[in-house]
This record gives structure tokens, sequence and C-alpha cells, in this order.
């Protein structure tokens, strides 16, 4: 079992788990590290962590005066099914994913008549912000699983931070651009963002606030500059 010691060391191993697509992740806490993080700050880490992740089941055990052992089962976010599942085997994928990659598909081959990666993407987050509604509802309820999705933004036109990431991602994706998913603490609640590259640099895009802003032209989502180091779940 993997032995972490640092607050660094831990968002290393879940990064290097993700690109691997581990599905379950075992690893121990050092005594020290372990007095250090409550239960809450622990959660949170994981879930920051691991933005990749749309499922976390987990198993924390902490011994008194030794280390911390956690067992998590993950499940990847939809963007990341349909996208790779799309090239490898779409036998594999469920109707409503099909249905789900069909649109996407067709919002991608829009985006690909223009000549630019700064104009495709620009097109696609267009799209999103522009037939997606950002709604949000507290997880275990009613239809939480779809807002979270790729699937649901799609097909429902519905979508919390999540699923507009997850959908952004997706469409990125099909249009050849590299994208990965970030997650931190916004003003009070945890957040899910995207990271694209264009033009050579990493660069930050958050269309789910953006869709909250009624004029897109004039309020195009802020994005700034970041780098590789930064994003450590990136898809090619």
């Amino acid at each position: 079992m993997t032995l972490i010691g640092s607050a660094e060391q831990l968002a290393a191993y879940l990064a290097e788990a993700q690109e691997a697509r581990r599905t379950e992740v075992r690893f121990e806490l050092t005594a020290e590290l372990s007095a250090r993080l409550t239960d809450q700050q622990l959660t949170e880490a994981l879930v920051t962590g691991l933005p990749m992740a749309q499922g976390v089941t987990r198993r924390i055990v902490r011994s008194r005066g030794m280390g911390t052992q956690v067992s998590l089962r993950l499940r990847y976010r939809d963007g990341i099914r349909l996208a790779e599942l799309a090239a490898e085997d779409p036998a594999l994928l469920t109707d409503l994913e099909r249905e789900a990659l069909d649109k996407a598909r067709g919002i991608a081959a829009e985006a690909m008549q223009n000549s630019s990666d700064e104009e495709r993407f620009a097109s696609v987050h267009a799209w999103l912000c522009g037939h997606v509604t950002y709604v949000h509802t507290e997880p275990g309820r009613k239809g939480y699983e779809r807002l979270v999705s790729a699937v649901g933004a799609l097909l429902d036109g519905q979508a919390n931070c999540q699923g507009f990431a997850d959908a952004l991602y997706l469409l990125c994706r099909l249009c050849g651009i590299a994208a990965a998913y970030r997650c931190g603490r916004g003003e009070k609640l945890l957040h899910v963002w995207n990271a694209v590259r264009l033009n050579g640099e990493w660069r930050e895009a958050d269309a789910s606030k953006a869709a909250r802003i009624d004029n897109l032209q004039t309020n195009f989502p802020p994005m700034k500059k970041t780098t590789t180091q930064d994003v450590k779940n990136v898809l090619y």
C-alpha cells in the first residue's frame, strides 16, 4: 500500500491514478499527516484531487497514534466515457449515451467549420451557454445525477457546474482540443470548471458561470494563463 506523507504527495498520487484510469485506489497516510487532517479536510482533499471522478465511494479507517488507511472506488465522468469509448468501442455505450454523443458530435461538427482552435472553442462554449440552463440541486435529490453529467446537459438542457464542465470537456475533445477538469472551493461551495489548451497555453474557462450572464459576447468567460504543472489531469 502506498504511504502518503504530504498534501502535495497525495495530490500527485491521485492525479496519477486518474491518468491511469484506475477505478480502485488504496493508500495510507502517515501518522503525522493523519494527525494534521480532520475528516472534513481529508474529504475535501479527495474531492478536489479527483476532478475526473463523477462518483467516489470511500472507506476511511483511522488508527489512533498511527496512520489512516483510505480505500476509494472511482466512477469517471460521463464526458470522459463518451470521448474515449467513441473512439475505442462505441458498442459499450448505452442508448442514452449514444444519443448524447450524437448530439455532441453535431455541435462539434459545426464548430469544426472554423479554422482555429480558439474559434472552435468559442463555438462550443457559446452553444453550451445558449442552450443549457444552470440548475443547482443538492446531492441525493431527484435528478441530481443528470445535472452533473454531460448526458444531462446535452439532452435535458440543464446542468450544474459539474454538468457544464463535463459537457465542455466532451465537446472540446471532439474538436481535437485538449481539455481537463478543475475543482476547488468557490465563494462557499466546491466548484468544477475546465482548463483548455489553446495556442500552446493552458487557459481556464468556467461555462457554468458564463451561462448565468445574459450578454455572452460582451461577457465572454474570463480566461487566464496557467501552467501544465497546474493541470495534472490532461488528456490530449
